[in-house]
């Protein structure tokens, strides 16, 4: 059994990792990352002016990719967005 010590490590590690998302292959600024217990959660900046999304990325500090979301998928007019990630540490 991992432990919640050891969860909790592992959780911190990562958010220190954790450098850069890119949307559509650009990156958006990060807005905050913030860290409860074992859940780490990412948050972007608002974009505007986004007509089409077809990946989302989050990059470590070397550029590796952690996650990856492919999609496709048409923004309506005067719509912004952000992005929210959480990663749980189990």
């Amino acid at each position: 059994m991992i432990t919640q010590v050891y969860r909790e490590r592992t959780a911190a590690d990562l958010k220190s990792r954790i450098s850069k998302v890119l949307l559509n292959g650009n990156e958006t600024k990060i807005v905050e990352i913030t860290i409860q217990g074992a859940v780490v959660t990412v948050l972007t900046h608002r974009e505007e002016d986004i007509k089409h999304i077809e990946s989302v990325q989050v990059l470590d500090e070397q550029n590796n990719v952690i996650t990856d979301r492919t999609t496709d998928l048409d923004v309506s007019n005067n719509r912004t967005l952000d992005f929210r990630f959480t990663f749980e540490v189990v």
